[in-house]
């Protein structure tokens, strides 16, 4: 018995390519669907919705105090959601409203850590939380990925 071969000049059956492509299909579906499917957002750390009153000293490049609001608005599991609206004043009583919004998450059961926006910098904040107490460090960086401009540290605390 001999094996069928395509005619010269004709292309392999189409029961070949079928199931060739059958199986390529099979595969990109899948790796779409994982790719597709529900993020896990973490286990939920400390609950930190509601508003704060912040104060932040900035130590680089040169001495500020900022003073405002920080606002948690939405807590999934581990991620955090809100605002930050401070009022920052400088050398010589300079004062410029920063404001933008701040996304993060809870790392654990008291330690929170969120950025900042504001145009082309992001203020990356790590703090630990201890009752209605809130205080820690952030560090100013460009979002294109240069080297900090401004750090200092902050404390905030929750508002009954």
């Amino acid at each position: 018995m001999s094996t069928r071969r395509p005619a010269p000049g004709r292309r392999q059956s189409s029961w070949r390519v079928l199931r060739w492509l059958s199986a390529c299909s099979a595969i990109v579906s899948g790796a779409a669907v994982a790719c597709l499917g529900p993020t896990d957002p973490g286990k939920m750390g400390v609950p930190v919705i509601g508003s704060w009153n912040y104060v932040a000293t900035q130590g680089s490049p040169s001495a500020a105090q900022l003073n405002g609001a920080l606002a948690f608005s939405g807590q999934t599991g581990a991620q955090i959601s809100g605002t930050l609206d401070v009022v920052e004043i400088g050398l010589g009583g300079q004062q410029r409203r920063l404001a933008g919004p701040v996304s993060g998450r809870t790392v654990d059961s008291t330690t929170l850590d969120f950025d900042m926006l504001l145009g082309g910098v992001s203020r990356r904040h790590v703090g630990q939380v201890r009752g209605d107490s809130l205080t820690g460090t952030w560090v100013e960086t460009s979002l294109d990925g240069g080297l900090p401009s401004a750090s200092g540290t902050f404390r905030a605390s929750r508002l009954h």
